[in-house]
């Protein structure tokens, strides 16, 4: 399992220096309005994609081991035609910033992205890591090298160059899957619809009770995004959502960690090693994720404005704010997991809702008056009422105390020495 962790971690991280390179090329290139267009966009794709994942998200993971390849991929291709269908068609009346012809390569970006998540998270399903991670990375390898030659090589200034990005990224993304799962998409039969009915209710049982909470959440991580256009503009959104990329990269470490756990958690019935694993899992979280936080936090307005242009200082406040939030949020990403890994999707959701409730008393309140700080304040706090909630009840089930997750300088020594081992491990293989 330290193995499965180290290189999603590995992953994650080649991915997220990616991701900062595309978003310096972007905001360098079209300036903070551009920037902002971008950001919006791909918060409609991942708006979307919520309520495509009710029956193509998590519950892949979770009914992997449970149903085979074909009961499961058909009734979610499907779903996520459907809903890219009827939610693109929406986003016309919505208008979320973006014009009319981008939402329409919103709509068929939305279903490429579904039909990839279907593969990568069936990996997930049967623990294979290490090809999800493959496929994981790809997605930004591609995008970084379709902007690169759009706005450096051929100099071009719209944002079609990310749209072609995300088009190769998605469509690569899905055919590697493919790839990967040869051995089931060999089997792929269409069978009759009366079969797949016990499939697709549990589907929609896992998934609705998941998705749900992550509709909520995403409310409470991006409504932000959508107050800044409603009350400044696109530009404001662009140097908001710079920073909140770069903060939310802490989350690496928690993500990395959180998609092991949940692929072993979803495969046992054994209550107490998922609390206790959770329990280690989160405290070698918190240490790393702090380092990180102070890391960044101690970055000068001079340095973004280096990066990603001179309208892009203001980052610098920003992060500081939301530092504290985003450091607890490390512990809900954790716990969010274990309660997705034993099949209790709710109590994300209850968190999430109580998050989404400051983010909405706040918001309206301190976004009008206070620009992108009062967005980062308002972040900030729903980030912790988040981890705090899942905190309490996760302490109350668990029977654990505050003295537990101290890290012990027995449990340092033996990471120390896994971490050795990969290391010569991964050495003798070279």
């Amino acid at each position: 399992m330290f193995n499965k962790i180290i290189h999603t971690f590995g992953t994650k991280i080649a991915a997220a220096v990616i991701n900062f390179l595309i978003a310096v090329v972007i905001s360098q290139t079209l300036g903070d309005a551009g920037k902002g267009v971008q950001s919006l966009m791909l918060t409609t794709i991942s708006f979307i994609l919520i309520f495509a994942e009710i029956v193509c998200g998590e519950s892949v993971v979770f009914l992997a081991s449970r149903h085979s390849f074909s009961k499961i991929f058909v009734p979610s291709l499907l779903w996520a035609l459907l809903i890219s269908a009827v939610m693109g068609a929406g986003a016309f009346f919505f208008s979320p910033g973006v014009a009319p012809d981008i939402v329409i390569h919103i709509a068929v970006l939305s279903f490429i992205a579904s039909a990839s998540a279907i593969n990568f998270r069936y990996l997930i399903g049967k623990e294979e890591i290490k090809k999800a991670n493959y496929n994981t990375l790809l997605q930004p390898l591609l995008i970084i090298l379709t902007v690169l030659v759009y706005y450096v090589a051929l100099k071009k200034t719209d944002i079609y160059g990310y749209v072609i990005g995300l088009y190769l990224a998605y469509g690569c993304s899905f055919l590697l899957g493919v790839w990967m799962l040869q051995k089931e998409y060999r089997q792929l039969r269409l069978a009759r619809p009366a079969e797949y009915k016990a499939v697709l209710a549990d589907l929609f049982k896992y998934g609705f009770l998941n998705q749900t909470g992550h509709f909520v959440q995403f409310f409470n991580l991006r409504l932000n995004y959508y107050l800044l256009y409603a009350y400044m503009d696109e530009g404001r959104v662009g140097v908001y959502s710079n920073a909140v990329s770069l903060a939310e990269a802490i989350w690496i470490v928690s993500n990395s960690i959180a998609l092991v756990q949940y692929a072993r958690i979803s495969n046992t019935e054994d209550r107490e090693y998922a609390q206790r694993l959770t329990l280690q899992l989160g405290k070698i979280c918190l240490l790393v994720s702090a380092c990180a936080v102070v890391v960044l936090a101690l970055l000068p307005a001079s340095v973004y404005c280096f990066i990603f242009g001179p309208e892009f200082g203001e980052m610098a406040g920003v992060i500081r704010i939301l530092a504290p939030g985003v450091l607890l949020y490390c512990i809900f990403l954790i716990l969010g997991h274990y309660y997705s890994g034993t099949g209790r999707y709710q109590m994300n959701t209850f968190a999430a809702l109580c998050g989404l409730i400051v983010t909405c008393l706040l918001g309206f309140i301190l976004i009008p008056k206070m620009d992108i700080m009062g967005a980062a304040v308002t972040a900030s706090i729903a980030y912790s009422v988040n981890a705090l909630f899942l905190l309490a009840f996760f302490m109350r089930e668990a029977h654990f105390q505050w003295k537990d997750f101290v890290l012990t300088r027995a449990e340092v020594k033996t990471y120390l020495s896994e971490f050795k081992h990969y290391l010569s491990k991964t050495e003798s293989h070279e």
